[in-house]
Order: C-alpha cells, then structure tokens, then sequence
C-alpha cells in the first residue's frame, strides 16, 4: 500500500546561462537551498527520474501542524 503522506516531485529546470557553475546537475547552492528551506521534510532522491534535474521525496506528515 503507499503512503499518503509521501509523494514525488520532479522538476525540470530551463538552460540556465553559460556563467552558472554546476553541482551535481544543479546550479551551485541549489541543494544546501532546498535543505535549508524544507529540513527532514524533503529527501533530494540521487539520481532524479529520467528527464528531470531534481526530484524530491516529500514527506508530508513531517510538515509541522502551524504550517
């Protein structure tokens, strides 16, 4: 059975310009971002699914009530 709490988003990002520099696919600071803004809410799956640049494993029963 899944689990209702936890779904996948993938995210495919548009050519950013020549000047961006690259970490692990994705423009410097991208991840320590994510993690800083979303904590133990948000798993960054590596590899992303076939055709994206990031996806996410979002838990949502980790989401605190007030939000």
């Amino acid at each position: 059975m899944k689990n209702p709490h936890i779904f996948l988003l993938s995210v495919s990002l548009p050519t950013p310009s020549s000047e961006t520099i690259f970490v692990s696919g994705l423009p410097f600071g991208a991840i320590e971002a994510i993690k800083a803004a979303y904590g133990s809410v948000v798993q960054i799956l590596d590899p992303p699914r076939d055709g994206f640049n990031l996806t996410l494993k979002i838990n949502l029963s980790k989401v605190p009530a007030n939000q």
